[in-house]
């Protein structure tokens, strides 16, 4: 399967070189390490981490009282990539957290929810 992903990369560099948007050098685009260099064994334990990640944030947000009868997969489901960024990416963020977030899922925040949501 990897030589297939390997392969159809390889094919849409090719067709990028040269190009105006030139998507893969000028746009930082990265395949994550979850997808590239993780075992099922690890990727089962980053989908365990990722899911206690926004369960705790669901925990905290659900104590503050920010919102009225919404359930964790609601909470996922509407959760903003910018919220959750800044909540872990920012100076006052969660440092582990970001550094986790950005070292598996290269800042990928609808994989690292998809991520999470396999845990369950």
């Amino acid at each position: 399967m990897a030589e297939y992903d390997n392969k159809a990369f390889n094919a849409m560099k090719k067709l990028t070189k040269g190009k105006a948007s030139n998507l893969f050098q000028e746009s930082g685009f990265t395949e994550s390490t979850y997808n590239t260099q993780s075992t099922d064994k690890e990727r089962g334990a980053y989908d365990v981490k990722a899911y206690e990640i926004l369960s705790e944030m669901y925990a905290a947000d659900s104590a503050k009282n920010k919102f009225k009868n919404i359930d964790f997969n609601r909470y996922v489901e509407i959760l903003k990539p910018e919220l959750f960024k800044e909540r872990v990416l920012s100076r006052e963020g969660d440092q582990k957290l970001g550094d986790f977030f950005l070292d598996i899922y290269e800042g990928d925040f609808d994989q690292f929810r998809a991520s999470a949501m396999k845990a369950l």
